[in-house]
């Protein structure tokens, strides 16, 4: 047996071996790294006590499973030790010709699902799946693993939950957990998108329907198991991962089979509009031009604003949005801020910038500092290049996005939260994000004349801007009248047709330029 579990297990810190999947009877190997405390303490003992809880729950539903001369794992689990909890990769055998026994190995190197938030019956939440996703299908291509995630759906669950106890409810909710885990590619946890509604990453053979039956023994016979499939492309991790959350999305509106028909369509589309964004910058298919924002009061030009147009005649803000969805919004982004840079260099030092970033940008690792690199050439014009930070993208973590917002500013930015009062986070934006000037969203401008309580609402933010200390700012005027209105509201600054069309070069100018006839209706000039 011992020469057994070294071919097995070679590279393995700590093998056990568990007899009828309960007692160890066998143990060896760097016990006291891993578990504080001897391999001899292990003998005879359940083997449960060795993890924590929900980790416990999901390899005990693995080990139901396992059938002899298989193989399981590895899955990321932590032990429990007097030390707190200990991250490690569990892997274990079942013994062929020996089925009481089952051989376990476990080693400090984890495969990638690591820091996942659970629930307290042990599921994580979709952006939690997404993210580890993300990275569990890099290493599956390194693996040469064939992933696929599975969105299931147990029909009737949720109402035969609600008929029991709490207790009993939940502990149902943690066997089901432990079940999907212990079915998932590397012990990631399922991730809860609906009452009845899963979604899990496996490789492998499927096992979902022996979950369903076992989810029919615990809460009913009535349950029914409702399953989409959808086959992951390794060598297209982040088309991948897009076509995912574009699947999950179906899932949520319209159950696991109509998205997984949807999925093969969408992870086509991910592909090919990943490829013609990439050409798109390589080749620079694609201008900034820059429209006037001026005081309300003297009508004198404060700054521009750098807004995008593509090849082709594609709506920039779908085109951003585009961007954001296949993660490449990040170098438009820089390539955006290059550009305005230079613009800055070219033009009088009386002239400012702002320039749109997507807060998938701000939210990403390294990009502050690929940003200030450019600016870093010339120091000085660091005041004059703003930035409007969009909310086409939802901000996760406000604290985390601040403390980004702060090193720009300290640098000498400018920093503008867009779209203000367009959505029902605002008001936390403002109370978690310290900017030096807010943009009032145009449909909310654009909503005065026919709504009073606007107006009051928009006096009421202006004044708390004020106090504040944050300028503030209204776009899309196109009336004398609107902007009137506004300004009489206590908004400092103008956007807007009513003050001039976006122009190919930015220069400097005592006053705004004539007003221009109002555009057409629904355009829209802005990307973010």
């Amino acid at each position: 047996m011992g020469q057994l579990l070294g071919f097995v297990f070679a590279s393995a810190d700590m093998v056990l071996e568990i007899e009828d999947k309960h007692f160890v009877t066998f143990a060896t190997g760097a016990a006291m790294r891993l578990l504080s405390r001897s391999a001899d303490s292990t003998l005879g003992k359940p083997w449960r006590e060795l993890f924590e809880p929900n980790d416990a729950e999901m390899v005990e539903a693995a080990l139901r499973d396992v059938q002899p001369g298989e193989r399981r794992g590895p899955y990321s689990v932590e032990l429990a030790t007097q030390r707190g909890p200990q991250p490690v990769s569990l892997t274990f055998f079942q013994m062929p010709q020996r089925d009481a026994f089952v051989a376990m190995a476990m080693s400090l190197r984890t495969p990638g699902v690591q820091s996942v938030k659970i629930d307290e019956a042990g599921l994580t939440s979709r952006d939690e799946f997404e993210s580890a996703a993300a990275s569990l299908l890099k290493q599956a291509e390194a693996d040469g693993a064939s992933l696929h995630v599975d969105l299931l759906e147990f029909a009737g669950l949720n109402g035969a939950l609600a008929n029991m106890t709490s207790a009993e409810a939940m502990n149902v909710r943690r066997k089901l957990a432990a079940m999907l885990r212990a079915a998932s590619y590397g012990g990631l946890p399922a991730a809860a998108i609906g009452p009845d509604r899963f979604a899990l990453l496996r490789s492998g053979r499927p096992t979902v329907e022996a979950i369903g039956q076992a989810v029919r023994d615990m809460a009913g016979p009535r349950i029914q198991l409702w399953t989409g499939e959808l086959e992951l492309d390794g060598a297209s991790p982040t088309e991948s991962l897009r076509a995912i959350r574009y699947a999950i999305d179906r899932c949520i509106e319209d159950g696991p089979s109509q998205a997984a028909k949807s999925f093969e369509a969408a992870l086509h589309h991910t592909v090919t509009e990943s490829s013609r964004f990439k050409e798109l910058l390589k080749d620079g298919r694609f201008e900034v031009v820059y429209q006037p924002v001026v005081d309300l009061k003297t009508r004198q030009l404060h700054h521009y604003e750098a807004l995008a147009r593509f090849e082709g005649g594609d709506e920039p803000a779908a085109t951003i949005k585009l961007a954001e969805e296949l993660g490449l919004v990040l170098e438009f982004d820089l390539s955006i801020v290059r550009t305005v840079f230079q613009a800055l260099c070219d033009a009088p030092d009386s002239v400012s910038i702002a320039a749109n970033i997507s807060a998938f940008s701000i939210q990403s690792a390294g990009f502050v500092e690929e940003m200030l690199k450019i600016t870093a050439i010339t120091p000085k014009i660091r005041p004059r290049l703003m930035l409007e930070l969009t909310e086409s993208h939802k901000i996760t973590d406000l604290a985390a996005v601040n403390q980004v917002i702060q090193q720009l500013r300290r640098a000498g930015h400018i920093v503008c939260l867009d779209d203000f009062g367009a959505g029902a986070a605002s008001m936390d934006y403002l109370r978690q994000i310290e900017a030096d000037v807010v943009k009032f969203d145009g449909r909310f401008v654009q909503g005065l004349k026919g709504r009073p309580r606007d107006a009051l609402i928009l006096r009421r933010l202006a004044e708390l801007c004020t106090e504040l200390g944050i300028s503030t700012v209204a776009e899309m005027i196109e009336k004398e009248e609107t902007a009137k209105t506004v300004a009489s509201l206590g908004v400092g600054l103008g956007q807007g047709w009513l003050f001039g069309k976006p122009v190919a070069k930015p220069e400097g100018m005592k006053r705004a330029p004539a007003p221009v006839a109002a555009r057409r209706r629904g355009e829209v000039e802005t990307w973010g």
